[in-house]
């Protein structure tokens, strides 16, 4: 895989914005540009990763506001990530994937396929803190995945330095007026579809800065 990121430890929550930036700048499927989009991601031990998704939108469409509404038709972020099995017998390749709007709206979800998906329940889907903040010029979501949620799909992963997953980014939106989609790690196909596995980036955990 081309495209490969490191994953830095931090403490807590508060150090995200401490790590090294990611760009979501591959442009998708007729895309001619996008508003400015990046973002950071880090791993507490024995906690989860932390993610947090910056657009630099004025005026981004925001329709839905409740956790696991169909947040198409919105500006969102995507995020999908995809672990080693613990569990024995578990469908492969099994995803996670994560979607929010600019109202924080979230669609959290794993599956095997993009039509044979399982959202996580209700308490579940309060652990992962999903918020966002509107600024003038931009707007942003952070999420946390807790390895409790995580193990909760692929049973134990003992995840620390040197463990290795697989993750992709999005920025979307999907209406005829203001459409754009672009990628972290690029999709070579003509065909729209963000649940394509193989051509997730593969990624690292790190140590942090000290």
């Amino acid at each position: 895989m081309a495209a490969s990121i490191k994953v830095e430890t931090i403490r807590s929550r508060e150090e995200l914005e401490e790590v090294t930036p990611f760009q979501v700048d591959n442009l998708l499927w007729g895309t001619k540009k996008i508003p400015k989009t990046y973002g950071y991601l880090g791993f507490v031990p024995n906690d989860g990763f932390y993610l947090k998704m910056i657009c630099e939108e004025a005026d981004p469409l925001r329709t839905y506001t409740k956790d696991q509404d169909p947040v198409y038709q919105d500006s969102a972020m995507e995020a999908f990530f995809l672990f080693e099995s613990g569990k024995e017998r578990l469908p492969k390749p099994t995803y996670l994937n994560f979607e929010a709007n600019a109202n924080g709206a979230l669609i959290a979800e794993y599956g095997t396929e993009r039509t044979y998906r399982t959202r996580f329940g209700k308490e579940t889907r309060r652990a992962f803190e999903c918020t966002a903040l509107m600024e003038e010029g931009k707007w942003s979501v952070s999420l946390r995945a807790p390895i409790t949620a995580l193990e909760e799909v692929y049973g134990s992963l003992s995840l620390g330095v040197g463990s290795t997953f697989f993750c992709n980014f999005y920025k979307l939106s999907e209406t005829a007026a203001v459409e754009h989609y672009a990628a972290y790690a690029l999709i070579p196909t003509k065909i729209p579809s963000f649940h394509v596995p193989e051509y997730f980036a593969e990624a690292e955990i790190v140590e942090g800065r000290k």
